[in-house]
């Protein structure tokens, strides 16, 4: 597992972006993360880059109970607590025939999370998975995929990251992508809400473990 640290001199916010969390899709995540890597260091604070987190394992879902007990998900649970980012970004790619089942309505009620929104050229965001949220580890939670097959997507990956990277608020990353993306970041912002809702109902993540919800406090 390779991490990049790369660091300006003023201070700022924490930004960890992880690749490659389960299966094979390392080998697609590296190529597009090392390349943001090279892209640049962040204008304040921190970034944290693992292109990478698996090369090749057994494919478990990050939904899956038994996630963070394989020794991908103990990996990653290790980045959280060691650099307890303001931002985590996870980045995964999909096989073209799951992308209906990952931007279906139906996914809440079949799996147990909202569904994934896309932006464009089939790069799809939303919400970080329900047992990484309950740990508290984080204050921005993102999940990314992109297709795993072509390279259409790649650069507006990088510049969905870029956008992350080069900001200096929670709230100026939201601002910005909103600006870009308007109507389906706002979608995203409105779905993980609700999320939030029914996870605190069903007494899985806490209020008390989250900022509340507002101006600079906003979560996907």
């Amino acid at each position: 597992m390779k991490v990049y640290t790369l660091r300006s001199k003023k201070e700022g916010l924490t930004r960890l972006v992880v690749g490659g969390l389960h299966g094979r899709e390392g080998a697609v995540t590296k190529r597009v993360l090392e390349r943001f890597v090279r892209d640049g260091r962040p204008r304040s604070g921190t970034l944290v880059v693992v292109p990478s987190l698996c090369r090749g394992s057994e494919y478990v879902s990050t939904l899956s109970e038994r996630y963070l007990e394989t020794r991908e998900g103990k990996a990653l649970l290790g980045l959280l607590k060691h650099y307890r980012p303001d931002i985590y970004v996870e980045v995964h790619c999909y096989a073209e025939k799951a992308y209906k089942s990952l931007t279906s309505s139906a996914r809440l009620d079949k799996r147990g999370v909202p569904k994934l929104v896309e932006l464009e050229k089939g790069v799809l965001i939303g919400s970080s998975p329900p047992r990484l949220l309950s740990t508290g580890l984080f204050k921005l939670g993102i999940t990314v995929e992109i297709p795993c097959k072509g390279r259409e997507s790649d650069d507006t990956l990088l510049a969905l990251l870029r956008v992350v990277r080069d900001q200096d608020t929670i709230d100026e990353i939201l601002s910005q992508l909103e600006a870009i993306y308007p109507r389906q970041v706002r979608e995203a912002i409105e779905l993980y809400e609700r999320y939030l809702d029914y996870l605190e109902s069903k007494g899985i993540v806490s209020a008390p473990a989250h900022a509340p919800r507002g101006e600079g406090s906003r979560r996907l």
